[in-house]
């Protein structure tokens, strides 16, 4: 009897000990730099902290996949299959968020970057292999972020939930220290959830529309242009043009070294009297 009274003592003492215990660094988030509110004094004289109000694991039902591919295509008319590509991506709701067209005398190439709907890239890879052309170049690669995704539901949860709590906190705060301290927790804490959230947002897309980089290139037949030979009448206007505009820059440059002429003078001068004064003596 005495060895069970001595264990629920030591039962209760356990409980007691880990009710008041502050919160673990794991509840608050590892990434948060915020530590648990400093205690305020209520008005019944008691103290007020934020009570163990955390999540710490969200399931998510579905794995969160980015997946994004590169596909070259070359093909006859390059112009032509572009309207050929423009209604393929109608058919599977996409878009091209960026196009370049290089047309030069050797090829023309049309790059596309296509945004997707994730379950519909594959049936997109699919109708472009079936273009007029021939696939050079493919490449397909997905990236699992689901582990990424679930520590920032769940971090953004935590912080939800202790902003919740520093804000009720803030109601009961009397001093000027007190409030001032609770509202750089908040400020703190709103940074995080913003810069969580949108993170949070750019994984949201990525998983739900893919990135398709598509080229579509035309090889062209090499045809010679010869210079065009400019005749001799305008050729002639051109170089008496040519060398009057020499002749005035070789002037003014002239006018420009004036003061180096007369430094060169004067060092001519004095050094023709010094010949003269040796010559006399």
């Amino acid at each position: 009897m005495k060895t069970f009274f001595l264990s629920f003592i030591c039962i209760v003492l356990l409980a007691a000990c880990e009710k008041s215990s502050p919160l673990s660094n794991r509840e608050m988030g590892m990434d948060s730099k915020v530590a648990a509110p400093a205690t305020i004094e209520s008005q019944s004289g008691g103290s007020t902290q934020p009570s163990e109000g955390t999540v710490d694991k969200l399931e998510i039902r579905d794995p969160k996949i980015i997946r994004n591919g590169t596909i070259n295509i070359t093909v006859a008319d390059a112009l032509k299959s572009k309207a050929e590509v423009d209604a393929i991506l109608a058919k599977h709701k996409a878009y091209a968020g960026n196009e370049q067209l290089d047309n030069t005398d050797y090829q023309v190439s049309y790059h596309i970057q296509i945004r997707v709907p994730a379950d519909q890239l594959d049936g997109l890879i699919a109708d472009l292999e079936a273009l007029k052309g021939t696939v050079t170049f493919k490449s397909v690669n997905a990236r699992d972020v689901t582990e990424e995704y679930i520590d920032l539901e769940t971090r953004l949860t935590n912080k939800k939930a202790y902003l919740d709590q520093y804000r009720q906190l803030l109601k009961t705060a009397k001093t000027i220290e007190d409030i001032l301290s609770v509202r750089e927790q908040i400020r703190v804490l709103e940074e995080e959830i913003e810069s969580a959230e949108g993170r949070l947002k750019y994984l949201t897309n990525q998983v739900d529309l893919s990135t398709l980089d598509l080229t579509l290139l035309q090889q062209k037949d090499y045809v010679y242009k010869p210079d065009h030979n400019v005749n001799f009448l305008e050729r002639f206007k051109e170089s008496i043009s040519s060398g009057w505009y020499g002749f005035v820059n070789f002037i003014i440059s002239i006018f420009v070294l004036w003061p180096f002429a007369i430094i060169l003078v004067v060092i001519w001068w004095l050094w023709k009297r010094s010949r003269k004064n040796k010559n006399k003596i």
